[in-house]
């Protein structure tokens, strides 16, 4: 029974110990971090039925796998509210991708709690076994009075080292407050961010509700082209950071079309103001921003706006449902299409597949055309987001989860962004070929760390980089609409070495270079506007709270 004790205390105690160490805590915040569930657990231990007592902590255990193997992907921080949410939009794919590279914390997790769990169902097993004699019964009294004592100690410890914890928690409150309980202690921080996902997954649900007769109040400006076509292409990308871009100062040719097409206008200073894309995605395709994110409740998206001003509004994506403001902003389009419904769940669906659809879109007869695409782009894993003829930077294809590996990782995330080179390339082209006005707006939701320090990977931890944050963020435009619009033009080349948030501006930027007029355009946020005015970089943090960026 002493050894059971013993694990399951050492066992349940990893992750407050890893939180000390990562989040380099504050000597009393430390002390109540480790004291106060050591205080808990060891109590659990000297239960008397501390088998049983052991299994009741599994949703705990949970909890503690689930740190364990995030501490193990990036390197410090909590289970966030993004985290939990994650958890029910993350499609099936991307667990899968993703699964492989986990092998080794998954393992971790399985050595540590599933003997654990396995030692404390043989004790109950064994416990429930009645042996029969009076020499056994007088051995099992002798044994009985021992572990009686040896619990009664243990208690007694316990409660000593409760105290402790929390007289180290009344001291630190003094500075902390209760950020003490609610970020810094393992896991009453955890189970506080369960709660306020689930209060927001249910404020979504009721999303459909909320929106019911919402209007922009939109119309179309008279623009001078009472006869010619009108197109605004939206290209949302995915995972892809600015500083791998070779038109925006990268020293690998990654974008070797783009920087030969005439008419692009390259922002070097953009940036998300999130790196999650159930976040960042809505924040683009709407008014809110980091400031304003929980009026998202209640509003619709630039979607709705171009309907509302006369247009046909096409929504492709190449990522799956997951129930998220995505998807609903994407069902407010006349057409709708999650292309990877059209294909098996196993199969491989690059972007490039995405043209395809947009051909069809673009051969319709109307005037005034929206097609918003949503990528998958440079989402891990990256070698399987472009074909052998874009593999261009090798070698490529050791991209396992580990620093060891940057270099393949590195070159086949570089390859994601010169497919994403030629994806851009070819709609340029396509509007070129329709002909009329056109205007093509593309960025990326977040970026991505590629252990850049050696240890930080992918994106959505609790706090972001700058690798996580810096996007890149192009606008092209055709001859024709420059020549009509040429105060427009000019504000963006005039725009363009400002620092900019891309989850500010690109809402009011599509609809001013687009004439549609509504209450709900801030020129001051429009790139196509010599009104427009930088302002301080903010993020939208884990618990949906707007936060300055460090600069």
């Amino acid at each position: 029974m002493k050894k059971l004790s013993f694990y399951f205390i050492v066992a349940m105690m990893i992750p407050n110990v890893v939180l000390v160490v990562t989040a380099r805590q504050h000597f009393l915040v430390a002390m109540a971090n480790v004291l106060l569930p050591l205080g808990i657990y060891m109590s659990v231990a000297t239960a008397r039925r501390t088998a049983l007592a052991i299994w009741l902590m599994l949703p705990v255990m949970v909890l503690s796998a689930f740190q364990i193997v995030l501490t193990m992907l990036f390197g410090e921080s909590i289970i966030g509210v993004d985290m939990f949410i994650n958890v029910v939009t993350t499609n099936t794919t991307e667990i899968t991708e993703l699964l492989g590279n986990l092998i080794p914390a998954v393992v971790t997790v399985v050595v540590i709690y599933v003997p654990l769990l396995t030692m404390a169902a043989v004790v109950m097993a064994r416990d429930k076994v009645r042996h029969d004699g009076t020499a056994r019964a007088r051995g099992r009294q002798n044994t009985s009075a021992t572990i009686g004592h040896t619990r009664r100690k243990g208690r007694r410890a316990a409660v000593a080292v409760t105290m402790a914890g929390l007289l180290s928690a009344l001291v630190a409150i003094g500075n902390r407050g209760v950020a003490l309980f609610t970020d810094d202690v393992f896991p009453a921080n955890v189970i506080y961010n369960l709660t306020l996902a689930v209060e927001r997954y249910r404020a979504t649900s009721s999303y459909a509700d909320n929106v019911r007769g919402f209007t922009f109040h939109a119309s179309k400006k008279d623009t001078g082209n009472d006869e010619g076509r009108e197109v605004t292409v939206v290209v949302i990308g995915e995972t892809a950071r600015a500083e791998n871009f070779g038109i925006l100062g990268y020293r690998r040719p990654t974008t070797p079309r783009l920087q030969q097409t005439q008419g692009l206008t390259a922002f070097r200073d953009a940036w998300s103001e999130s790196n999650t894309t159930h976040k960042s995605v809505p924040m683009l395709l709407s008014a809110v921003d980091a400031s304003t994110f929980d009026s998202i409740y209640g509003q619709r998206s630039l979607i709705t706006a171009f309907k509302e001003a006369g247009y046909k509004t096409v929504w492709l994506s190449n990522q799956r449902r997951n129930g998220s403001f995505i998807d609903f902003f994407g069902e407010e389009a006349d057409v709708c299409r999650f292309i990877k419904d059209d294909f098996g769940e196993g199969v491989n669906v690059t972007d490039g597949r995405l043209l395809d659809y947009m051909i069809k879109e673009m051969s319709d007869s109307c005037r005034r055309l929206l097609i918003v695409l949503h990528c998958y782009g440079s989402h891990f894993n990256y070698r399987e987001r472009y074909g052998k003829r874009f593999s261009r930077f090798r070698p490529d294809d050791n991209t396992e989860a580990k620093a060891e590996n940057r270099r393949d990782l590195v070159n086949a995330y570089d390859n994601t962004i010169y497919y994403t080179d030629y994806l851009l390339a070819s709609i340029i082209d396509m509007l070129k070929e329709r002909g009329g006005d056109a205007v093509m707006v593309y960025t990326s939701d977040h970026g991505e760390d590629l252990y850049d320090d050696g240890k930080r990977f992918l994106h959505a931890s609790i706090r972001p980089t700058d690798h996580q944050l810096h996007v890149p963020l192009l606008v092209w435009t055709s001859q024709s609409y420059a020549a009509r619009h040429t105060e427009m033009a000019e504000a963006l080349e005039i725009n363009k070495g400002k620092m900019i948030s891309t989850s500010r501006s690109l809402f009011h930027t599509v609809l001013q270079l687009s004439g549609i007029e509504t209450p709900w355009l801030r020129r001051q946020h429009s790139l196509a506007d010599t009104l427009y005015r930088p302002q301080s970089r903010l993020y939208l943090n884990d618990r949906n709270d707007a936060e300055k960026v460090d600069e």
